[in-house]
Parts: C-alpha cells; sequence; structure tokens
C-alpha cells in the first residue's frame, strides 16, 4: 500500500507534538520512546523504527515504501504537569486502536495543549500549603505551632517572587538561587521582629516547593532503564538545583 507524503507528514506532526508535550511535562524517557514507536506502528508498515530520547531533546527515524523519514523535536523547558503526560497517553492509545484519524489527532493534541493549563492560584496555593504543613512533619512530638503561620508568609513571598523571575527565563539555577535567598532573607528579617519560632524550621520548610524530588526520581528511574544519558542530566540537574538553593541560602546568614 502506497502512502502519500501529506499523511506522512501529518504522522511526523503528530508523534513530534505527543512525544515533546511528554518529554516537556515529566514523562519518562522510555514512555517517549514507546509512545512514538507505537503511533508510527499503529497507521503505517513502517520499518527501520529507531526513537532516541534524552532529557530535552527527541529524535526519531522510519522506513516507508523504500524512504526513509527522519524527524528531530528540542525541548527547552521541563515540568511536571503529569495531566498531560496522562492526556497524552490516553491520546495514544485512542489513536492506535484507530479511533481518530490524522486530522482528528492534531486537533485533539492541540486541545490538549491547550486546556491542560494549570491555574497560576492554584500552583501558588498548592506550594504554600505544602510548605505550611511541613513543620509539623519535621517535628513531630513537639511542634511549633507558630512555625505554621511564619512559614505560610515567606513560602507565599518566595513564590511570588520565583514565579516572577521564572517568566524572565533566566535558567534553573538563578531561579532557585533568588528563592534559596528569599526564603533565608524574609525568615531572617520576621525573626528580627518576632521570636518563639524555630527559624531553622521554617527555612526547610518554606525551600520544599524547590526540592528537585521529581527530576531526581525520574533520573534514577531512567538510569534503571538503561537510559545513562537523560539519567545523568538529571541527576546533574538536581545537584545544581540544590547547590544553588543551598547557596542562596547560606548569602543573607552570612551578611545578616
Amino acid at each position: 500500500m502506497k502512502y502519500n507524503e501529506d499523511d506522512i507528514n501529518k504522522l511526523l506532526e503528530i508523534t513530534s507534538r505527543a512525544g515533546a508535550m511528554m518529554l516537556k511535562n515529566g514523562a519518562e524517557i522510555y514512555r517517549v520512546e514507546d509512545t512514538v514507536e507505537r503511533i508510527i506502528r499503529s497507521i503505517y508498515n513502517a520499518s527501520d523504527i529507531d526513537v532516541f530520547a534524552t532529557f530535552n531533546a527527541m529524535m526519531y527515524s522510519f522506513n516507508v515504501d523504500g524512504k526513509t523519514y527522519a524527524n528531530v523535536k528540542r525541548v527547552k523547558n521541563r515540568g511536571n504537569n503529569l495531566i498531560i503526560v496522562d492526556r497524552v497517553n490516553s491520546f495514544s492509545r485512542r489513536f492506535c486502536n484507530h479511533e481518530l484519524t490524522l486530522d482528528e489527532a492534531l486537533i485533539e493534541l492541540d486541545n490538549i495543549r491547550k486546556t491542560t493549563k494549570i491555574d497560576p492560584k492554584v500552583t501558588i496555593i498548592g506550594a504554600v500549603l505544602a510548605s505550611t504543613a511541613f513543620p509539623i512533619l519535621v517535628n513531630p512530638k513537639a511542634p511549633i505551632f507558630l512555625d505554621l503561620p511564619i512559614t505560610l508568609i515567606v513560602s507565599f513571598l518566595t513564590f511570588l517572587i520565583f514565579r516572577r523571575v521564572e517568566e524572565k527565563m533566566f535558567g534553573y539555577f538563578i531561579e532557585n538561587f533568588v528563592a534559596g535567598i528569599m526564603v533565608s532573607f524574609l525568615t531572617i528579617m520576621i525573626g528580627k521582629f518576632v521570636g518563639g519560632f524555630n527559624m531553622a524550621n521554617v527555612i526547610i520548610s518554606s525551600m520544599m516547593p524547590y526540592v528537585p524530588g521529581f527530576i531526581l526520581t525520574n533520573s534514577i528511574r531512567d538510569l534503571m532503564s538503561g537510559d545513562a544519558t537523560s539519567g545523568l542530566v538529571g541527576l546533574t540537574m538536581s545537584l545544581f538545583i540544590s547547590l544553588a538553593l543551598a547557596i542562596g541560602v547560606a548569602v543573607p546568614m552570612t551578611f545578616l
């Protein structure tokens, strides 16, 4: 069976969008590669399918009717919106079951990209509540309840500033460095006027939204799957984020 170039171009666009959306929003490398390969196999009797994804890029090629087609997709920023990963997974299953045409698949991916956005207010509320609850976990036997409102104030102001810096796209190191500075600075300033709270607990709790636990977990999972490049990149990125936070926290402590 012969396939026209327009159909193959649509397939290239579908696989690029689906793979990039998963990669950008925190999917494991093996999941991205498996999804792209399944999408290609579901439509065409393709051969020589090769899919290679790294921490921030995806490359793949396949052969149809004696012609080789290839594509490369770069992902500059990565997040952890697992709702999008789940919806793209569901999309790929429907597509592989031939429930969607090529045109419908493109429309569906556009809808996922446009509608699956987390409200910034929800993100701020989630980060603040997670930080505020953490002092109790740090010291459950003898909690200092004054730590809770102090942590709420520090984490709220820090996260607002972090989002503003993030919008400027200075890079993850600068963003987390600023977050560390603000957490330490605000806690020390409040401590000069308010006593009776544990400064260390407040600083540790307010830093929780920025700790790279998600990246670290995925990188270990990639290493266990044999994706050494992505795993090592994720581990290195986790190290630099932790370093940025630590240096940021240390700066106000040193000079104030």
